[in-house]
């Protein structure tokens, strides 16, 4: 299944025809309005409720650059209503300062935010950096015929520590390509004393400039990661390092844009370049083959690099706002999270609980015996369905066929199966070289133990209080060559399905997104603003066979790659984490603001999750909640009225 790769620009929103009833406390008499005109006093409002001028003058820490500007959106209609398409400009007094004038409502309370933008040629805006305070700035109703008011950008009253709470924004009417040299082998080099990949400086130069054009980059590098501009002569790069161009463009431009890889020796004289035309980018992601010309002999190649890119498209649905945001909502007052795998625990493995693995059956029993979250594995069927399962594909065989042998058994993938005929496939799996049969999801009675459930269905079947880790399944290459198997999904297309059901029906409950794939993560990180963001790693590990994408080598690396691209944090594999150092790497994690959820079979016992709670996880990630959960626990964390009246403000119907 594939999808085209460019997206009609979303078209700016009118008002909405329908009055919105609120009620503001003035002089002790209860005032309704509406916001169709905050300047008309409604039927039945008092007098102190009269138009009114309200002065907003915000102080920045640093200039901005040249092409941006600050917006202000709030609740109300003059504001805008948290929409991009209807914020407020605000004029610039100098460097430092900018200022807007509003006409509203005196009686209005309201809540507001900042955020810096910048405008492409058609007059749509991209979100640079917004202020993301879980709660908005608050104002009270104005009694005077003009009120003004005095921020600092991205501080509040809940910045204690007066450290700004600001952060990048999301995907709408532009797209973002990653250009990644994050590989072992990336040059095939013709003369190495011509040109020698072990100490270049690599530049990525648009052709044409156009507003709405950006060019960043991250060398990843502990403590160093977060994109910045690019150095005049390019960013040094050797071999192993992890280097990612980060280009944002508007999407009109998506088929036209030209750049050009400008290749410079240490002592900043050009080499060589490549020539990269965006329509090129077929897909959501590929590998290009660039041939580097000479600067001095355009018929001469130097050498020829292979570049894998991605292309992180608007989430296709309803347009997101500003109003709230989980995306980096994980205060440091709670405690370490119990975290059910995949529920209950595996099912296909001997001494398996008596529930099979990734059903509605086995995370209510993770829930029953005080689970925080469960994680559960999301794949996309061949008619769109986002279904539970861990394997890419299962084993399977024919209506009637009698089977004695694993030989016996046919493999198939679930992104080439309907939905309806996955639910009629026999389940076969093989222990200790015997071949066990599981009833289909449609031979199973028990509504809640089959197999196979889709992604609605256990949002919806499942309780508020039991938060999700919804790990996005997406096959990685391996180091030694050829992929854990074969995906001809479109990954743009993929992400947008699972969001989607995760925004309409997930909202309200304690979620968060993971995938081994860090694109995947970089997808889910800028295609929405709601919810956090994990990049789970199997990093050094004995168990299995590395992977091609150097940034899932190593837990520091996988830091590293949350801190580029502001994720949540990171989801490491227990394995990392037995050793002396162990509670330092997670202090590092800690430094930079991100969680760690520990996964794994080592975390298998009463002894071990009490191990990695005491070293600092945020949360452990194990097998089997009815046998190993901590002593004592009463109760899930997130069954709290007042947690949970949190999380309901996910919910935007």
């Amino acid at each position: 299944m594939s999808v085209p790769m460019l997206l009609t620009p979303l078209e700016p929103q009118s008002p909405d025809d329908h009055m919105q009833n609120c009620a503001a406390l003035v002089d002790g008499a209860s005032i309704n309005y509406g916001t169709g005109n905050e300047l008309e006093p409604q039927p039945g409002s008092s007098a102190a409720c009269k138009p009114t001028l309200r002065e907003f003058n915000v102080r920045l820490e640093a200039p901005l650059a040249a092409d941006e500007r600050l917006g202000l959106t709030g609740d109300v209609k003059a504001l805008g209503e948290w929409q991009l398409s209807r914020s407020v400009a605000l004029e610039s007094l100098d460097d430092l300062n900018w200022q807007a004038t509003v006409p509203m409502q005196s009686c209005r309370q309201l809540e507001y935010r900042f955020f810096v933008y910048v405008e492409d040629l058609s007059g749509y805006k991209q979100i640079r950096r917004w202020e993301t305070h879980f709660k908005p700035r608050s104002l009270g109703p104005c009694s005077e015929l003009q009120c003004s008011q005095l921020d600092v950008f991205g501080i509040t009253s809940d910045n204690s520590d007066l450290k700004p709470q600001v952060h990048r924004g999301w995907l709408n009417n532009e797209v973002i390509l990653q250009l990644k040299f994050n590989g072992e082998k990336m040059f095939q080099v013709h003369d190495i004393e011509t040109f020698d990949p072990q100490h270049v400086q690599l530049k990525i130069v648009p052709v044409e400039q156009t507003a709405g054009l950006h060019v960043e980059y991250t060398k990843q590098e502990y403590g160093k990661s977060k994109l910045e501009q690019q150095p005049t002569f390019g960013v040094p790069y050797t071999k192993n390092d992890i280097v990612i161009f980060h280009i944002t463009l508007p999407l009109e431009k998506m088929m036209q844009q030209h750049f050009r890889l400008e290749c410079y020796s240490m002592s900043n004289e050009l080499l060589g370049s490549a020539n990269l035309v965006s329509s090129d980018l077929t897909g959501s992601e590929g590998l290009l083959h660039l041939p580097i010309k000479s600067a001095k002999d355009a018929d001469e190649t130097l050498a020829r690099l292979r570049l894998p890119y991605v292309s992180v498209q608007p989430y296709r649905y309803s347009p997101l706002d500003f109003k709230n945001t989980f995306a980096h909502y994980w205060p440091k007052s709670w405690p370490n999270l119990d975290v059910g795998h995949r529920g209950n625990g595996k099912s296909y493995i001997a001494n398996a609980p008596p529930e099979r693995e990734n059903t509605i059956a086995s995370f209510l029993s993770a829930h029953e015996h005080h689970a925080d979250m469960i994680e559960l594995d999301v794949h996309l069927t061949a008619d769109g369905v986002p279904v539970i399962y861990h394997d890419f594909g299962l084993r399977t065989a024919p209506p009637g066929k009698q089977i004695s042998r694993p030989e016996q058994l046919e493999y198939v993938l679930i992104k080439d199966i309907n939905y309806s005929l996955l639910k009629r496939l026999r389940i076969f799996s093989v222990i200790a070289g015997q071949v066990v049969e599981y009833p289909s999801h449609n031979a199973e009675p028990r509504t809640e133990h089959r197999i196979f459930p889709t992604l609605v269905e256990v949002l919806e079947q499942l309780p508020k209080s039991l938060g999700i880790d919804v790990e996005i399944k997406w096959p990685q290459r391996r180091q030694g060559g050829g992929s854990e198997a074969e995906q001809t999904i479109d990954k743009n297309f993929f992400a947008d399905k699972v969001l989607h059901q995760v925004i309409e029906k997930g909202c309200g409950r304690p979620i968060i997104f993971s995938s081994f794939d860090a694109d995947m993560c970089t997808m889910l990180r800028f295609k929405q603003n709601i919810f956090p963001v994990m990049f789970l790693t199997q990093g050094e590990t004995k168990k299995w066979q590395p992977f091609q994408d150097l940034r899932t080598r190593t837990f520091m690396a996988a830091v590293n790659n949350a801190q580029a691209f502001e994720l949540a944090g990171t989801a490491p594999h227990a394995e990392d984490f037995l050793g002396d150092n162990a509670p330092e790497m997670l202090q590092k994690a800690k430094d930079l603001g991100q969680i760690a959820v520990i996964w794994g079979d080592d975390c298998n016992s009463k002894e071990r999750v009490q191990y990695f709670t005491r070293i600092g996880a945020t949360a452990t990630c194990y097998d089997r909640s009815d046998l190993f959960m901590p002593q004592g626990k009463q109760e899930a964390f997130f069954k709290s009225p007042a947690l949970m009246a949190e999380f309901a403000a996910q919910c935007r119907i």
